[in-house]
């Protein structure tokens, strides 16, 4: 490799780098001057630009929260109740066929799939005596309060293993308390003592199967 392309190399990873500073409007001037000038003839890191921007536009948009899981359940229930009722001898007999037997596992198929879409799903969680660098992934369909906690956002391989995440996550006394979204966005928050961002954010970006990564911008910590 000769001294052009090795400088050609270093120059891409240097605005890679400082790509999801520059995308969220944190980057220093010096920094943004850097990444234009890069991007004006550099085709493939305006690709990566464009990709990055994109997720991070679609990661800062309000998902409106649908109907009460309460409500869902309770309709799904009183269904299953009409069915329930007794009918005529002759009725009830024409009714116990591979048609009806379909029926009640059609119902019993809806209501695991609401339980799931409504974000119902919990695992991971620590047992009161666990230590507490063990993560939990939690997917709720109403905010918690701990979403509010996140210091950086993430998005892995959707082939990446919960056991590979959460074995990425422990070192760095990282933990999930978002997501993932539609587009895979977890939100991920200290597991005790506020850390070093910055230092969590750099391990994050050279792991494998990680494809962005950005620190949380608080509203009283923008430029």
């Amino acid at each position: 490799m000769n001294t052009t392309s090795l400088f050609d190399e270093r120059a891409h990873l240097q605005v890679w780098e400082l790509l999801p500073w520059y995308v969220n409007g944190t980057a220093s001037a010096d920094e943004r001057d850097t990444v234009e000038t890069h991007l004006r003839d550099c085709t493939s890191c305006r690709g990566e630009y464009a990709r990055q921007l994109d997720i991070h536009v679609q990661m800062n948009v309000e998902v409106p929260t649908g109907p009460p899981v309460e409500q869902g359940i309770a309709h799904l229930l009183h269904q299953i109740d009409e069915q329930a009722r007794p009918l005529p001898r002759a009725a009830a007999n024409a009714r116990w066929t591979p048609h009806g037997r379909r029926a009640w596992v059609t119902y019993g198929l809806a209501a695991l799939v609401l339980l799931e879409t409504t974000g119902l799903v919990m695992f991971g969680a620590p047992s009161r005596g666990s230590s507490p660098a063990v993560s939990v992934y939690r997917t709720l369909s109403t905010p918690d309060r701990s979403t509010a906690l996140a210091t950086i956002r993430l998005v892995v391989d959707a082939t990446m293993p919960a056991g590979q995440l959460q074995a990425l996550l422990v070192p760095l006394h990282l933990q999930i308390v978002g997501g993932p979204g539609e587009n895979g966005v977890y939100s991920l928050a200290p597991v005790a003592t506020p850390g070093d961002v910055e230092r969590q954010v750099s391990a994050l970006r050279t792991a494998q199967g990680v494809r962005f990564v950005e620190p949380v911008v608080k509203g009283g910590d923008a430029p």
